[in-house]
């Protein structure tokens, strides 16, 4: 399904974006990370359930690089 290609490229996109955060030395505050990790996750559930399995797996990248920057912490 041509769908599950085109929202698993924009998700994997997603992920690739947050790299610079990743490696820098600000982080976004831990409620930002919750939230936006607790949404993917709904997300990811809802793909899994359509059988999008590209898309379920490019989420859940997105999911861990989320997860990633809740973990390294907030620079003061």
């Amino acid at each position: 399904m041509w769908q599950d290609v085109v929202i698993m490229v924009a998700c994997f996109g997603f992920a690739v974006a947050l790299i610079p955060s990743i490696v820098g030395k600000y982080k976004p505050a831990k409620i930002s990370c919750v939230l936006t990790i607790i949404l993917l996750t709904a997300i990811a559930v809802s793909f899994a359930t359509l059988s999008l399995w590209l898309s379920f797996w490019a989420e859940v990248s997105a999911i861990v690089a989320w997860g990633i920057l809740l973990f390294q912490g907030r620079v003061k």
